[in-house]
């Protein structure tokens, strides 16, 4: 009971309602034992909070052995408060209580019975629901520890070849003696990691934000091929608020990137974002080769990536789709819209 301050509260307030009746109908029928009121409500207020307390003790305990033990000790404390009752409120004195058979210990207290009845329904009942409540939010965090744990690893396997890729780059400018290109190319890079580490992938970010964050990657591919790639944004003003998870697009990007940056004239590639049907809708959009393609399958880790982190965070909610017209790939994502209140 003293687990749950609210099980306590209620506890005492059931007994004071109960000594307030008590007294109450004493003074009707002219008597003004208020002491005997007080006490006896004293007496099975404090009874009953030990009950509790045994009920908690014995509660993983076999029900051959719980059940009688609750229910011999409950009998106890019903005859002993419906006796000092009696006395209580001069009604027998104690020589006559003592010297009375066994059966008249228990005349005339069937109302009592009901209370102590009434008492431990609703003391189960709430213990049990306060219980309930307390596991399903112990569930509800394992299940959070365990998504956030499934995200982190998402995390690990977000940039290990595009980082094989531009280490490589740096190294090939070094050895030609670009040394502005590969101090640039450090320098974004550096920011994009510091970037990756200050979101949580439990968190989300603004489309606006996403886009900053995508843009150190799309300068840094710019520098790795010579300037060749083209990209043009075309992001409705509304959607800029619109929340998604951090660096979701980047693999989506990456991947554009991979199959279009060989096309040199006609290597653009297109961001399209709009809110549509309270939905932040994006469309990456390039142009590839049908013979680039099949030399370049891949391993399609970073959209499996992708596709792992929406189910996570959204369910069936959020849809990731590919379509590939004649010598053109569009990858459109749907996002549950949310934004800032």
């Amino acid at each position: 009971m003293y687990k749950y301050s609210f099980l306590l509260i209620a506890h005492i307030l059931f007994w004071s309602i109960y000594a307030a009746f008590e007294h109450i109908s004493h003074l009707i029928y002219g008597e003004n034992h208020w002491q005997g009121s007080l006490f006896a409500s004293l007496f099975i207020m404090v009874s009953t909070a030990l009950l509790a307390l045994l009920f908690k003790f014995v509660e993983n305990k076999s029900a051959i052995f719980k059940y009688p033990l609750l229910l011999f000790t409950g009998l106890l404390v019903l005859v002993v408060w419906h006796n000092l009752t009696s006395v209580l409120h001069l009604h027998v004195t104690l020589n006559e209580l003592l010297q009375a058979p066994l059966s008249a210990w228990l005349s005339g207290s069937s109302y009592r019975v009901l209370l102590i009845i009434s008492w431990a329904g609703l003391f189960a009942s709430a213990y049990t629901y306060l219980e309930k409540e307390v596991q399903e939010r112990e569930v509800s965090k394992a299940k959070n520890a365990m998504k956030e744990a499934q995200l982190q690893q998402l995390m690990t396997q977000l940039n290990p070849h595009f980082l094989f890729n531009v280490l490589n780059s740096i190294d090939v400018a070094i050895l030609e003696k670009e040394t502005e290109v590969a101090h640039q190319m450090v320098v974004r890079l550096s920011q994009l990691l510091r970037s990756t580490l200050e979101h949580k992938f439990t968190n989300k970010v603004q489309l606006k934000q996403e886009i900053k964050l995508l843009n150190h990657f799309v300068e840094i591919e710019q520098q790795r091929f010579k300037q060749n790639i083209r990209f043009n944004y075309q992001i409705q003003p509304e959607a800029l608020v619109a929340f998604l998870p951090p660096l979701i697009l980047q693999p989506l990007m990456e991947n554009a990137i991979k199959f279009s940056w060989h096309l040199e004239i006609d290597c653009h590639i297109d961001l399209v974002a709009s809110i549509k049907n309270s939905q932040l809708n994006i469309q990456i959009s390039n142009r590839f080769n049908e013979k680039q393609l099949l030399n370049n399958a891949g391993t399609k880790t970073g959209l499996e990536n992708v596709k792992s982190r929406l189910q996570l965070l959204y369910g069936g909610e959020a849809v990731l789709t590919i379509k590939k017209h004649t010598n053109y790939f569009t990858v459109e994502l749907l996002i549950p819209l949310e934004v800032a209140a």
